[in-house]
């Protein structure tokens, strides 16, 4: 009977044991990156957005951009696992409201860098813009062309498998919840839907560079939805230098609607878009710092008008990032603080 108990008891134990080691198996190639997932991560950066609304006629007519006026910010955010949350304040001392007229704006994103999958989303509202090139439509030809009464108001988010998750990261460089050690990259595919709306109180094109824009169009409403192909790369120098580069293009269904006088015209077509990452910096155990900039660009034309739209949103930020563990199995993972 004794050695019936031992035999079971020896048996319990083995099976324990093997699902420890089954548990703390990592899941990704710990010879390309290391995961913190069992740190919080603290940072404190400078951002800039940015919000171009082009403008392309028919005929031999102006280009237009309008842009917003937006300024450097100062931020503090936060990662625990795959998810971030940043706050940010616009330094306005740092931009010239008399010049270009002020923009306000807010800006609302959550990004879930995860081992196979990258999430994005993202509200972005700015109302305020002025037009290039300088002096373009305005009365006098020498100052901007300054729209306060204009709005756009962008709504989406994106969905990417990343197929070689096993030794590629995305965290690693844009929310530093891991560490790229050798160069790896990842073939990605998904989708994306966003819906945008522009609105004005006046035509969008000044009577002084387009005197017949058709029935002044004021409102551009737009859906977008469709599957989308992307490539994404680290390249690590010296175990903690990176370059990461990133590009997704999407073929999408478009849905778009302009507004104006005694008019609402509608049009449905496909329309191509990209959405790229590129970011640098250098990265360790304990702390990092990079560059990013992400930009992305919608286009869409006017079935009233004629016209070519094109949206460009995007942003720069630079980083400083620390870790901090939170449970001792990640304090002997980080190591002691020596770089």
């Amino acid at each position: 009977m004794i050695r019936i108990v031992s035999a079971l008891t020896l048996f319990l134990l083995f099976l324990l044991s093997s699902k420890a080691q089954v548990y703390n198996k990592p899941d990704h190639d710990t010879t390309y990156y290391r995961s913190f997932k069992g740190t919080i991560i603290g940072r404190v950066y400078l951002s800039r957005n940015y919000m171009q609304f082009k403008l392309d006629p028919p005929g031999n007519i102006s280009k237009m951009s309008y842009h917003a006026n937006t300024p450097v910010s100062l931020g503090l955010g936060i990662t625990y696992r795959s998810f971030s949350f940043s706050f940010s304040k616009g330094l306005n001392f740092l931009k010239s409201n008399t010049i270009k007229g002020p923009t306000h704006s807010t800006d609302l994103q959550v990004h879930l860098y995860k081992r196979k999958w990258t999430i994005d989303a993202l509200a972005e509202f700015y109302k305020g813009d002025y037009l290039n090139p300088h002096g373009l439509g305005s009365p006098d030809g020498h100052t901007y062309y300054i729209r306060p009464d204009m709005s756009l108001k962008l709504v989406g988010a994106s969905v990417y498998r990343v197929l070689n998750g096993n030794r590629f990261s995305y965290g690693a460089g844009l929310s530093q919840n891991a560490w790229q050690q050798k160069s790896a990259g990842s073939f990605l595919i998904g989708a994306e839907a966003f819906y945008i709306a522009i609105n004005s109180d006046s035509a969008f094109a000044p009577h002084k560079v387009d005197s017949s824009y058709n029935k002044n169009v004021r409102k551009i409403h737009l859906f977008e939805i469709g599957p989308g192909i992307g490539y994404a790369y680290t390249l690590v120098v010296q175990k903690h230098y990176f370059l990461l580069g990133s590009l997704n293009a999407n073929i999408n269904v478009r849905y778009s609607h302009e507004i104006g006088n005694g008019i609402g015209a509608d049009k449905i077509g496909f329309s191509p878009n990209y959405l790229l990452r590129l970011c640098s910096g250098y990265n360790s155990a304990r702390w990092g710092i990079n560059f990013t900039w992400l930009t992305t660009t919608v286009h869409t034309e006017g079935k009233a008008s004629g016209y070519q739209y094109y949206i460009g949103t995007g942003n720069y930020r630079l980083v400083y990032a620390r870790r901090f563990a939170i449970n001792h199995k990640m304090k002997m993972i980080l190591g002691p603080d020596l770089y």
